[in-house]
């Protein structure tokens, strides 16, 4: 951790306009600071403008005017992101079968509809298109389909567009669940759908799971992932079942939001021929698809980990067993039911599973950009007079958020992984690279606590 990140303000020093001090603008709100604070935040800015103009003299004679920024001043947010999003030029090119087939790969790297091709490249790998019959075509309309239907990455800044930046301006998710229209999401966009697709993809090949599964099996989880969170909110169930939203009553407050992924992921097949890749399956392989994608989403419900987690363990204490010819597996590619356990196994672990990445910069991202959509609803949830979501609550700065990423993966990552280590041996080392990432954590509480101490003794 840089000084610069050190000594990056708290946001609970920031009291707006509650007591005399300096009046300014912080994260686009009005704010009036005491002395001290203000002291404190104008020397950080004044680092952050510095770089800013660095990079943006960059950027000018580079001639690329596409970037993710971690400025504060330019995201959406009006939340603190501790210096820990990234300033990326995205990449344009498309990249190579080899590069998407590494856990190095960096979704975050590059623009959106270059993994719209990505996803197609990864099907491709399976020979799924030539298998079923698939058109490249239709399967493209469908995931930049797909990529519209998700909220704007508030960190996504396109200046290249006529008129400058494109933001989010839909309004079907307000209609659906009562949240207000031009939602940005940090967390829950198309980078977390693709992402999520993609770690399916690395299970599948990488961790040599693919040997139990049929064709079928292999399109429908890397299509599952690409779906699982389609037109959500950046809210979670319990916010749409505390609400009473329309999507609540509909779904019955249960599951609502993966149900409604399910509904809008296939609905784009139904109403539209141009996005309609389940024709290409025969009655029955459309039925087998249709019915293992919802089964596989609706295993991304936080609220099923624990009997996701009791299946794992059931299959590990069985122990392996000789299927057929050769060694010992846990999983036997002729049981339909193994097989679909492993896709709802893969898409819940691939949803959760960003502490896990191999560079603690990337999951240092990511873990902003959930909490920071946390924050978000527990404003709401307080605005409403809604009773607080309490693991959400107080995550303001660095020190809380790396204790909560520290939580989540002993408590909720851990115990599925090292589950999914015995059952697919070549997985085992992910939750080393999660114990790693913890470290760095801890690192960030260490040097926040040493800080918060020699302020004290200032």
């Amino acid at each position: 951790m840089d000084a610069t990140q050190k000594e990056h303000p708290n946001c609970t020093d920031v009291k707006c306009n509650s007591h005399p001090g300096v009046s300014t603008v912080w994260n686009g709100l009005d704010c009036v600071l005491s002395p001290d604070t203000f002291d404190r935040l104008q020397s950080a800015w004044d680092v952050q403008i510095k770089q800013q103009q660095e990079y943006a003299e960059s950027i000018e004679k580079s001639g690329t005017r596409r970037d993710r920024c971690s400025s504060l001043r330019r995201s959406s947010t009006g939340y603190d992101d501790f210096g820990w999003l990234r300033k990326l030029e995205l990449r344009s090119d498309v990249p190579s079968i080899l590069e998407i087939r590494h856990w190095s790969f960096d979704p975050l790297q590059f623009e959106e509809n270059v993994l719209v091709k990505a996803f197609v490249i990864m099907l491709e790998y399976y020979s799924l298109l030539e298998e079923f019959h698939l058109d490249r075509e239709t399967l493209e309309k469908y995931a930049t389909a797909v990529m519209q239907k998700h909220h704007k990455d508030c960190y996504y800044q396109r200046t290249d567009i006529e008129g400058g930046r494109k933001g989010a301006t839909r309004c079907e998710i307000g209609q659906n669940s009562d949240n207000e229209c031009n939602v940005l999401c940090e967390y829950h966009n198309w980078y977390h759908a693709f992402s999520c697709a993609h770690v399916c993809f690395l299970f599948l090949t990488i961790g040599k799971a693919d040997q139990f599964l049929l064709p079928k099996d292999i399109f429908s989880i890397i299509m599952g992932g690409l779906i699982h969170d389609l037109d959500h909110p950046g809210t979670n169930n319990d916010f749409e079942v505390k609400r009473g939203t329309k999507l609540a009553r509909q779904y019955s407050n249960d599951s609502v939001l993966e149900r409604h992924a399910i509904s809008e992921g296939l609905k784009l097949c139904h109403e539209n021929e141009d996005l309609n890749w389940l024709k290409s399956f025969d009655t029955e392989d459309r039925k087998y698809v249709e019915n293992y994608i919802t089964e596989a989403i609706l295993a991304t419900d936080p609220a099923r980990h624990g009997g996701v987690l009791r299946e794992a363990l059931a299959f590990v204490e069985e122990g392996p067993k000789t299927f057929y010819s050769g060694s010992g597996s846990y999983f036997d590619r002729n049981n339909p039911r193994h097989r679909l356990f492993i896709g709802r196994l893969f898409l819940h672990g691939a949803d959760i599973a960003n502490p896990l990445h191999c560079s603690f910069e990337v999951a240092r991202d990511w873990a902003v950009r959930v909490t920071t959509e946390f924050s978000r609803q527990v404003s709401k949830e307080r605005e409403l007079q809604l009773p607080v979501t309490v693991f959400m609550d107080g995550l303001d700065n660095e020190y809380n958020v790396a204790k909560t990423q520290i939580s989540f993966f002993a408590f909720m990552v851990k115990p599925l992984f090292d589950s999914i280590g015995k059952l697919f041996p070549f997985l085992s080392h992910l939750n080393d690279w999660g114990e790693r990432n913890c470290d760095e954590y801890r690192n960030v509480i260490e040097a926040f606590e040493c800080n918060q101490k020699r302020k004290a003794g200032d």
